[in-house]
């Protein structure tokens, strides 16, 4: 298959100047998180409790972000040697999800399948209950900056069905985990492949399958120190891209992910690389991942009994990102403050994700942690920031890094810290720069943080 789409280009390097307009300021807030998924409405709810008041902006008509919109599962990773290390508003998160009946929350893994539409559900619940405000259907276009203080954020610049609208806040958190708004400032956010490798980690289209008999797999990530790619599938389909009928694929990871249901798996099985960030690569990305889905699909079919009489339920609503931009905050995540555990004062998070960087073959590198480690306030803060700070994707840390910390479990941990960062500067005048970090660490552990 040809990574290939027809586009209109206009003939030449043409622009237009798009004339100056007014907009109207449609609310203010404390505090404006922007983006809803894990560490969008962790860090909006962690905001309210402390006493702000909170507007979320939200893409899509629902919360969840690369749970939901992209069906990422299972949720990674709660646990590390069978020992929580994220517990806090993201424990009460999946213990709510559970309660409903939309989560298995007991795997020594600490990994967390659930039902995508209870999950949509139980973060828009905890979120209202709140008393958070969600704009729903708006995307980030703009920033406006302070002409008389540097760092200074006045307003974010939204596009609705209302039109082009602007919020003013004292404090902003970019929870979009591509760095949609700290790209619109002043602020350092580059391509995390920037100054490395060149590359991105590839993008994977999950797709959801029925008709499975799930008694003949492994459906459960439930241990440490395994990897759940089933063999005699990832056999099959290297021989499909030997063989020129398929260009590329990843894992296969076919699992209770994001479906808990029996007969069903939620799959991780596409892979194309490109900038997601890209306008024409991530048209392109969808486009050919949805065609090559139903491919996939037959070669399930074809080479392994349990798939045999599967069927397609559903593709994600999006493809699922691993990789885009980052900030240059003030410390960078480094692989060796992982793999030796350093400590750190102002630490708000723990992880214990393998490092996995997934390659842009079907190849993937895996190291396993033997103990968590912790994340610093730092990482969230941009160099120069005053009121803007980030939560999940975007935060600062090297690519090798950023392979163990960007999965949701530490995003919606570190959405709480940054939650309650930006509260605290917002009601304090302080900036998100010069906060102290290391009383920001015990709030949080009294608030019952893992750290």
């Amino acid at each position: 298959m040809t990574e290939t789409t027809t586009a209109i280009n206009p003939p030449g390097n043409l622009s237009i100047i798009e004339p100056a307009r007014r907009l109207p300021v449609r609310a203010q807030a404390d505090v404006v998180v922007c983006g809803g998924g894990p560490s969008g409405f962790v860090a909006a709810v962690a905001a309210a409790r402390a006493g702000a008041s909170v507007l979320l902006i939200e893409r899509y008509g629902f919360l969840g972000g690369m749970a939901t919109a992209g069906m990422v599962g299972p949720l990674s990773k709660f646990n590390l040697g069978g020992e929580r290390i994220v517990d806090g508003i993201p424990g009460e998160f999946i213990r709510a999800l559970h309660a409903a009946g939309g989560a298995i929350i007991d795997l020594p893994s600490g990994n967390i399948p659930y039902d995508v539409e209870l999950y949509k559900l139980t973060a828009q619940r905890i979120t209202r209950h709140a008393g958070v405000d969600i704009l729903l259907h708006a995307q980030v276009a703009g920033a406006i900056v302070s002409k008389e203080e540097s760092g200074w954020l006045t307003h974010v610049i939204v596009e609705t069905k209302s039109g082009r609208e602007a919020v003013a806040a004292k404090q902003f958190i970019d929870c979009t985990g591509a760095g949609d708004l700290v790209a619109r400032t002043p602020l350092p956010c580059e391509l995390r492949n920037q100054r490395e490798t060149g590359d991105l980690q590839p993008m994977s289209l999950y797709f959801r399958l029925g008709g499975v008999d799930t008694d003949k797999l492994n459906i459960l990530m439930a241990h440490d120190g395994m990897k759940y790619a089933n063999p005699e599938l990832r056999a099959a389909l290297a021989g499909e891209v030997k063989a020129g009928r398929l260009r590329n694929f990843g894992g296969p990871w076919a699992v209770h992910g994001s479906t808990i249901r029996p007969g069903e798996v939620s799959v991780n099985a596409t892979r194309i690389t490109g900038n997601a960030t890209d306008a024409d690569d991530l048209s392109s990305a969808e486009l050919i991942l949805r065609e090559e889905t139903p491919v996939v699909i037959d070669i399930f079919r074809r080479h392994h009994k349990a798939f045999a009489h599967c069927y397609l339920i559903e593709t994600a609503t999006q493809i699922g990102i691993r990789e885009t931009r980052a900030i240059r905050g003030l410390y960078t995540l480094t692989a060796s403050d992982i793999l030796g555990a350093r400590k750190f004062a102002d630490a708000v998070a723990l992880g214990g994700h393998p490092i996995d960087v997934h390659k842009t073959d079907s190849g993937q590198s895996v190291k396993f942690l033997d103990a968590p480690y912790q994340i610093p306030y730092r990482t969230l803060a941009p160099e120069g920031s005053k009121n803007v700070l980030v939560a999940g994707g975007t935060l600062s840390a090297t690519r090798e890094a950023f392979g163990s910390v960007r999965v949701q479990a530490q995003c919606m941990a570190l959405g709480q810290a940054a939650g309650v960062a930006a509260a605290i500067c917002a009601q304090d005048g302080e900036s998100v720069s010069t906060l102290d970090g290391v009383a920001l660490s015990a709030r949080l552990k009294a608030e019952g943080v893992l750290i």
